[in-house]
């Protein structure tokens, strides 16, 4: 008997200690949180990023009574935060309020101190919002359609300038470029707003605004909105057509700007389905619609599958410009 128990015993505990982190990861999820979760905003206060963060945070603090706080980290583009939260314990107790774009950040920056696409897990959108691609009819009076577009380009090497912010071109459309061969010139603005009165006064050919930044341009005939980046047509603009069916050969491509809630990496999937939940459940509340909608955002409901397959196209679709010599920074 005593030979049994000392073969037997070893082998339960080993067993035991197998379980003990799914019971303790089961156990986390079903009382999650229970303690302070803290939202770090890579940016200043004020902004998009700031006001979702706060959001995700009044939400935690309304349901769960978390005593969630926000905490502005903001440096080095996101990655002072990103980093932050990257290096805490993966419990779910630390989290980021970020843009998509994060998730390749790495790729862009070689002093990047964290491998932003292995780092941390994108886990859900607060909200989000296609683009439009428009142009100056100042510039451009007499392209009305993408095809009548591409053929200027091509016609015209380097003569059409595109507003960007920042020194940072849209990922998508330098993918666009690239797919076409087109050639143009990109043309650098401290920010969204500056890079759409460039639109406005005639100053560029190009640039990709929101539903917002677009509005008055089109009312004041100075800007004609040629297609829209989503994979469907934006209610509020149903007749402009998406760049997918524009007839210019890239039936898959897709521009999507979200911002949501990151974890770091090794994050117990039982708490980032739950964080999921949360998330999708913030962002289709009716006050949450309407704040989202009064900024030109919209609520956009993903599956952490869903998540992670956009992220990595994403990535995928940044590592191989990155290889071509694409300049994207």
């Amino acid at each position: 008997m005593r030979i049994v128990l000392k073969r037997i015993l070893p082998a339960l505990a080993a067993v035991a200690w197998g379980l003990a982190p799914l019971v303790a990861s089961a156990q986390s999820a079903a009382d999650y949180p229970n303690k302070v979760v803290r939202i770090i905003v890579p940016f200043g206060a004020g902004g998009p990023t700031d006001i979702f963060g706060r959001m995700f945070s009044a939400y935690l603090n309304t349901k769960y009574k978390a005593n969630s706080y926000v905490e502005n980290k903001p440096g080095a583009g996101s990655l002072v935060g990103a980093d932050l939260v990257a290096r805490a314990a993966p419990d779910g107790y630390t989290l980021l309020c970020a843009a998509n774009s994060l998730a390749y950040e790495s790729l862009l920056n070689k002093d990047s101190p964290i491998d932003t696409t292995k780092a941390l897990v994108p886990v859900g959108i607060i909200g989000g919002s296609g683009l439009f691609i428009g142009v100056s009819t100042k510039r451009l009076p007499d392209v009305k359609t993408m095809p009548e577009l591409i053929a200027w380009i091509k016609a015209n090497p380097d003569k059409l300038d595109q507003g960007i912010v920042t020194g940072s071109p849209l990922v998508e459309m330098e993918y666009l470029r690239d797919k076409l061969g087109l050639k143009w010139t990109n043309v650098s603005y401290k920010g969204g707003a500056a890079t759409n009165t460039a639109l406005m006064a005639g100053e560029v050919h190009m640039y990709t605004p929101d539903l917002n930044q677009a509005i008055p341009g089109v009312k004041e005939g100075k800007v004609r909105l040629l297609a829209y980046t989503e994979k469907t047509r934006h209610p509020a603009m149903p007749d402009v057509p998406t760049v997918a069916e524009s007839g210019i050969g890239v039936p898959d491509f897709e521009s999507y700007i979200w911002l949501g809630i990151y974890a770091p990496a090794k994050t117990p999937q039982d708490i980032l389905t739950k964080l999921n939940a949360d998330v999708n459940e913030l962002s289709q509340q009716p006050d949450s619609v309407a704040r989202l909608n009064a900024m030109g955002w919209r609520p956009n409901p993903q599956t952490l599958a869903q998540m992670a397959k956009r992220a990595q196209v994403a990535i995928d679709t940044v590592a191989d410009l990155v290889a071509k010599g694409v300049k994207l920074r």
